[in-house]
C-alpha cells in the first residue's frame, strides 16, 4: 500500500489529486477505518510544530484534542477519562499503554491539526501510545464540502478509526450536551466511542 499521507493538501492550499475528489462525496459514513499501527515509510511530519507530552497516571483514556477547542472538556464530561491539554501522555510503570483519542474540528485548521498529529503517530513517534482513533466533530450543520471530506477521508487512512460526530445544536446553544435529550445520530456515534475505548481501556489496565 502506498503512503496515505502523500495526497493530502490542506482544504484551500492547492489542487487535490483527482482521484480522490472523483471518489469523495460530501457525505461521509460515521466511521471511518484505516491503518490499525504505525506503518513503515512514513515520515514525521514537517517542521517543529508538535504536541509536548506528559507522563501517564493512568491507562485512561486520554482525550487529545489536537488544537485548541477540539473538545477536550466536552468528550471527558460525556465519556469519562482525562484532558491532555493539547499534549501527548507518556508511558510509566502505572501505565505502559496509555489509550488515546484524537479529537479535531472539521475545519481547514481542525483538519490540517489532526493530520499532523496523527502522522506523528503513524510514524512512530509514540510507539508506546495505543491510539484509538480519531474523533473528527462537525464545525457547522449540514453538508460537509467536497474539501474537507476529502482531507477527512485522506487523514481516516493513517489512524485505526476515524469518528465523525455529527453537528449537535444543544452544545453551541448551553455549552454542554445531556445524553437524554441529545438527537439520535450523534449519541449513536458517541455511545459507539465510548464502548470501543473502554474495551481498549479495559485490556490494558495492569492486573
Amino acid at each position: 500500500m502506498g503512503n496515505r499521507w502523500t495526497g493530502f493538501v490542506a482544504p484551500g492550499t492547492g489542487a487535490q489529486a483527482v482521484s480522490l475528489l472523483d471518489e469523495t462525496v460530501s457525505e461521509l459514513p460515521p466511521v471511518l477505518r484505516g491503518a490499525q499501527a504505525p506503518q513503515q515509510g512514513i515520515s514525521a511530519p514537517d517542521g517543529d510544530v508538535r504536541l509536548e507530552r506528559f507522563p501517564a497516571s493512568s491507562i485512561g483514556p486520554y482525550w487529545l484534542g489536537a488544537h485548541g477547542g477540539a473538545g477536550e472538556t466536552t468528550f471527558r464530561e460525556l465519556l469519562d477519562g482525562v484532558e491532555c491539554h493539547h499534549r501527548w501522555p507518556s508511558p510509566t510503570p502505572e501505565a505502559p499503554s496509555p489509550v488515546v483519542v484524537l479529537l479535531a474540528r472539521q475545519t481547514h485548521r481542525g483538519l490540517e491539526s489532526a493530520r499532523r498529529a496523527a502522522q506523528g503517530w503513524a510514524s512512530g513517534q509514540h510507539p508506546d501510545v495505543v491510539l484509538a482513533g480519531l474523533v473528527i466533530v462537525a464545525d457547522t450543520p449540514g453538508k460537509t464540502p467536497r474539501s474537507l471530506a476529502a482531507a477527512t477521508r485522506v487523514i481516516s487512512g493513517g489512524v485505526p478509526f476515524t469518528w465523525m460526530v455529527p453537528w449537535i445544536e444543544e452544545l453551541r446553544l448551553t455549552g454542554a450536551v445531556d445524553w437524554e435529550s441529545m438527537a439520535r445520530e450523534p449519541r449513536k456515534v458517541l455511545t459507539a466511542i465510548g464502548e470501543a475505548v473502554d474495551e481498549l481501556t479495559s485490556e490494558r489496565i495492569p492486573q
